[in-house]
Order: structure tokens, then sequence, then C-alpha cells
């Protein structure tokens, strides 16, 4: 399953993949997925090396450069966890709208 799928099974059933809404389960399960296919040495297919650029498109959306995760960021410019993870949605969105090329 690509990346870009994943996220949208998650977006209609976030209780189904994560174990609350919430931004950082949403960040663990993503770096889990990464692990596992660094693990099984799988390659990255064009939308995994469209994913890797949203932290990038973060920092540059909200004009900060910082060590801190894309979750983190998100989280910061949100009240709370939950809110944070519609605003990742939202933020996913206009990020794909932006990049023609994903696959």
């Amino acid at each position: 399953m690509e990346i870009f799928e994943l996220l949208d099974k998650i977006k209609e059933r976030p209780s189904l993949y994560l174990s609350g809404d919430s931004i950082n389960h949403l960040k663990a399960f993503l770096d889990g997925y990464y692990f596992c296919k660094h693990s099984f040495e799988l390659s990255n297919s064009l939308q995994d090396q469209n994913w890797l650029t949203f932290q990038q498109w973060i920092e540059e959306r909200y004009s900060i450069s910082t060590s801190q995760s894309w979750a983190q960021i998100i989280l910061f410019f949100s009240n709370d966890e939950c809110e944070a993870l519609k605003n990742f949605f939202e933020l996913l969105e206009e990020f794909m709208s932006n990049q023609s090329h994903i696959g």
C-alpha cells in the first residue's frame, strides 16, 4: 500500500489505525511504517519520495526552521492533539495539491 493511500484510510477511520485521535499517534504509526519498509529493504516509491519532502514543506508553510518534526510543528500551531490531527489532514491536502507529480 502506498503512503498517500494509507493516509486516506487513516483519515477515514483513525481509530482503526491509531490508538487515539492524536497527531503523535499518527507520527508513531508512520515511523513504524517506514521502519518496517527499511527493515525489509523495500525501495521507496515516488509517493515515498514525495512524502519525505513534507517536513520541509511544513517548515516553509509556517515560515520556521527547526529541529522539530512536522507533527510537533503542527501541534504547536493547534490547540490540542485532536485538532492537530485534523489540521494535519487539511495540510496534507494542501501539500498534495501543490505536488503535481505525486503518483
